[in-house]
């Protein structure tokens, strides 16, 4: 679309300095806001698809488009409560005229897996199977066109400024794939506002296979940033790399109070806006000994200090 490049080039200075520094969520945040207000942009997507998601000429849906979607996706993706449920999406580019006015729109038709479309093979099909779901978001297993598949977050509150979340996420991912440090984390892709798109990371992804990458653990010493969370088993693949970077920010002193603080007030909004029941849908046995084991440590650790 016409206006994708011009609005690149807007976000650009923030890109860079994403790419320099890991920026904080609140700055990120106020950064971005700055840039909406000043220009009057609706949407921010931040950096670009790869070339080979949409190096299909038949169904020339750009960059821009299939983000807008994406948008859509999100509140798809946020409300399907289903582990395991699958749908595909048909993205066509079509011309229609109304009142003497030709344009075009993207057409988009939804059906269930094993009902294929079969008169929309010139289109952009993507398949989404919903993956699993946290306090924050839902992710859901994302493939383009039959080609790699891809993690797909959507955030459930995208507005609350937080070390999770989008506006932690997107930074962190940003930095992280500018200093290449891929080697135990997944790579991050590109994003929107309240989602964002990461490399999906199977069972049987090795470490070892990353030539030439950094391990974050190399990268935190030299960075000095906080360690990641070992305790959850359940982040992890068999091959120690690590499904999800939330959390990742610089070290410093009172950052667990402030953290525990911040947290509090997550969950206290989330309780009120959604009910108690939307917590204690996540308070399992296996949550509860995660919760003890973590505080133990947190005590236990040379560096926790408020």
């Amino acid at each position: 679309m016409k206006n994708e490049k011009p609005m690149q080039a807007l976000l650009r200075p923030i890109i860079l300095q994403a790419q320099k520094e890991l920026l904080p969520p609140g700055k990120f945040y106020h950064l971005c806001q700055r840039l909406r207000h000043k220009t009057s942009i609706n949407r921010l997507y931040f950096l670009t698809p790869p070339p080979n998601l949409l190096d299909f000429p038949e169904h020339k849906i750009s960059a821009r488009q299939l983000c807008k979607f994406l948008d859509k996706l999100a509140h798809y993706v946020s409300s399907a409560t289903t582990e395991g449920h699958q749908a595909l999406f048909y993205l066509q580019r079509v011309t229609i005229k109304t009142r003497g006015i030709t344009s075009k729109v993207v057409l988009v038709k939804k059906s269930m897996v094993e009902h294929q479309c079969s008169n929309c093979t010139t289109g952009m099909k993507l398949e989404v199977e919903i993956a699993g779901a946290g306090m924050i978001g839902r992710v859901a297993r994302l493939r383009i066109n039959d080609g790699q598949d891809l993690a797909f977050k959507a955030f459930f509150d995208p507005d609350f400024v937080w070390q999770h979340g989008p506006w932690a996420e997107i930074p962190i991912g940003i930095r992280l794939k500018a200093c290449r440090v891929t080697k135990d984390l997944p790579e991050f892709l590109f994003a929107g506002q309240d989602w964002s798109v990461w490399e999906w990371i199977y069972p049987y992804t090795n470490p070892q296979s990353r030539k030439g990458e950094m391990t974050y653990e190399q990268f935190a010493q030299l960075e000095g940033l906080t360690k990641l969370n070992y305790l959850n088993y359940s982040n992890y693949n068999p091959y120690n790399v690590r499904l999800d970077p939330g959390g990742i920010q610089k070290e410093y002193r009172g950052r667990r109070l402030h953290d525990f603080i911040m947290g509090m007030i997550f969950y206290t909004k989330k309780a009120h806006r959604e009910g108690f029941k939307s917590l204690t849908l996540h308070i399992k046995g296996s949550m509860v000994r995660y919760f003890w084991l973590r505080l133990v440590f947190m005590f236990q650790e040379r560096d926790f200090r408020f």
